[in-house]
């Protein structure tokens, strides 16, 4: 793939709206007819609507769907959209090679949020050191109210500690969602997280690329509060790579936006996965 397509594919993953659509068919193991799409992203978006609304709604989405987003994910080998059938498919891990911070954008992002422009009311903080960033981490997971959201590259960035503080979360009902390519990660949180929602990311901007640096960990409690942490090379007396981490708190804190941005698809897709959703796209 030349860096053209890459810088377009990527671009193409940038958009909330096909982000929607992209979290709506990774939870469906069957070809999607447009209608049901279509069906869920009204519902999605438009809780409360008259019969007329709705139609109006349906009808605008249905058209978009058809002339626009699924055509420009089809040129893209992201899914197979059949216009006789109106059925989409989705092409086997078409989203996993697509890294948010390989080469440009991973400085992009580095150069946005490691500057002195930050407004007073939405400041982004640093911090530095293995430790500092698990005990910050802890914090996060005792401040959780409603649902904490992680995701970890390798169990070497994991401790017991920090799985004690999950639990106690989990004990205040919190919603705890776990996620890693990691198999070793899967297995440890499992043993000691049960209760806990795991799932394997379907999207590449959080694997661990083979060089450095790339994202270790990431936290996001409530969908307010944040920490993305960022591995380096470690020298040759460290046991563990150098590690720094970016930290945002606040509903308009931009590391907070950006976070949940990236996340959009599957944030969407855990919310999609309840129940409720699932019986409102297939009734």
């Amino acid at each position: 793939m030349t860096h053209n397509e890459r810088r377009d594919r990527t671009t193409i993953l940038s958009n909330p709206k096909i982000q929607e659509i992209l979290a709506v068919l990774e939870g469906v193991s069957r070809p999607l007819h447009v209608d049901e799409l279509a069906e869920w992203l009204v519902k999605q978006n438009e809780t409360v609507m008259s019969s007329d609304e709705y139609e109006h709604h349906f009808k605008r989405e249905r058209i978009t769907l058809h002339h626009n987003h699924l055509p420009k994910l089809a040129d893209n080998e992201f899914i197979d959209y059949n216009r006789e059938t109106n059925t989409i498919t989705v092409l086997n891990d078409t989203t996993a090679n697509i890294d948010w911070f390989e080469g440009d954008m991973f400085e992009e992002l580095l150069a946005r949020f490691l500057t002195d422009r930050q407004s007073d009311g939405n400041p982004i903080g640093i911090l530095e050191g293995r430790q500092t960033i698990i005990e910050y981490g802890r914090q996060l997971a005792d401040e959780a109210e409603e649902e904490l959201f992680c995701m970890y590259v390798s169990t070497d960035l994991l401790e017991e500690k920090c799985l004690c503080h999950a639990e106690d979360a989990i004990a205040r009902d919190v919603e705890i969602y776990l996620g890693s390519r990691n198999p070793d990660v899967r297995d440890l949180t499992r043993k000691h997280l049960p209760e806990a929602t795991f799932w394997e990311p379907q999207r590449g901007w959080l694997n661990a690329p083979l060089g450095y640096p790339k994202v270790g960990r990431l936290v996001l409690v409530d969908r307010q509060k944040v920490m993305l942490a960022i591995l380096d090379e470690p020298n040759s007396n460290a046991r563990y790579p150098e590690e720094t981490a970016m930290v945002g708190e606040g509903e308009e804190n931009p590391l907070v936006v950006l976070t949940r941005e990236l996340l959009g698809p599957r944030l969407n897709h855990l919310d999609y996965q309840s129940a409720d959703s699932q019986k409102e796209l297939y009734s």
